[in-house]
């Protein structure tokens, strides 16, 4: 008896034949059909495999973004490049420089004393009820240091996958540490700064608690956070390159609704969801607290800040690494 015309076809990921082989008009009767009614609609067989491999797409979607362990794996596998690169990268961004590596300290040094003078003298701003200009001074440096680091970040990330081709061509090169590097020199940015806020905070607000061991747990939700958004937006700005100024739109414009030039109270009932779903507000508050109030963060604080960070991690890790391969295709 001679063999059907699709037994060797080879199986597909349904585990059905292949139909590659058979002319169109067989083709289009495989996934059309005609219904009780006359109504020409898709096959059932068909249909149901079209189920089934959505739901099989979704199922494995899922899975990788509740793999947590992979992703830390991956960066625990390709660390030695992520350390030598941001010990590089760190090096020359102040290479050349006359001053060095005190612009890290000078810059938001400066900044604070000019949003001091704007909010605290001009506009009146206070924090708490301390009419203190040098209070306020320090409850702002509570803001701008971790916000510095996360929007420099953000916005350097939309260019960093077009600027590094010869990188991003090579086959062996791990695409996924760009953005980890990037996050990491910025966070070492951000510990200078935060030694010179603890030196005011001693200055000014007359001493620390045990809670400031919390801080390594703040940087941490930040590197998380930072580390998620930057392979979002670096995979993105690749296909479309309009990303990099909106993202520079959107991060001033995030500045602003963020309360970090004036309190969270000032801020009307209705507009509150605002602050509990943005994570910087969340961290930018618990480092107020520890800092100024000496006071714990709020279980309210931890469980915003943690959960939406490691969100934005685990979705920008999974994007990230199923967008990767294209990449040399548009550079």
């Amino acid at each position: 008896m001679p063999e059907p015309a699709d037994a060797k076809a080879p199986l597909n990921k349904l585990g059905a034949r292949s139909n590659a082989g058979l002319p169109k008009r067989v083709l289009l009767c495989i996934v059309l059909s005609r219904n009780e009614n006359g109504i020409i609609a898709l096959n059932d067989t068909f249909e149901n495999r079209l189920r089934i491999f959505s739901l099989s797409k979704a199922l494995t979607l899922l899975a990788d973004l509740v793999n947590v362990p992979k992703a830390v794996a991956t960066l625990i596998r390709y660390r030695d490049a992520i350390r030598i690169l941001t010990w590089r990268d760190f090096r020359a961004r102040y290479r050349g420089s006359i001053f060095g590596i005190l612009w890290a300290v000078a810059q938001p040094l400066l900044m604070m004393l000019a949003y001091t003078l704007v909010f605290s003298y001009f506009l009146k701003v206070r924090f708490g009820s301390s009419d203190s200009p040098f209070i306020f001074a320090v409850y702002l440096l509570c803001g701008l240091v971790p916000w510095n680091a996360f929007s420099e970040g953000i916005n350097a990330s939309c260019t960093l996958i077009r600027t590094s081709p010869n990188l991003v061509k090579k086959v062996v090169f791990p695409v996924e540490v760009l953005p980890v590097n990037l996050t990491l020199v910025m966070m070492i940015q951000q510990l200078i700064g935060l030694a010179l806020l603890l030196i005011l905070v001693l200055a000014v607000g007359g001493g620390l608690t045990l809670w400031v061991l919390f801080l390594p747990f703040f940087l941490f939700l930040q590197f998380m956070l930072q580390t998620g958004l930057s392979w979002l937006l670096a995979s993105f700005s690749v296909f479309i390159p309009d990303f990099r100024q909106a993202t520079s739109l959107l991060t001033l414009l995030l500045m602003f609704i963020t309360p970090i030039f004036y309190p969270e109270t000032v801020i009307p009932e209705r507009f509150r969801f605002l602050v509990t779903l943005n994570p910087m507000a969340q961290i930018i508050g618990m480092y107020r607290r520890v800092l100024m109030e000496g006071l714990p963060p709020t279980l309210e604080q931890i469980f915003w800040a943690s959960g939406i960070s490691l969100l934005f991690w685990m979705t920008g890790f999974v994007w990230f690494s199923r967008t990767k391969h294209a990449f040399p295709d548009y550079l």
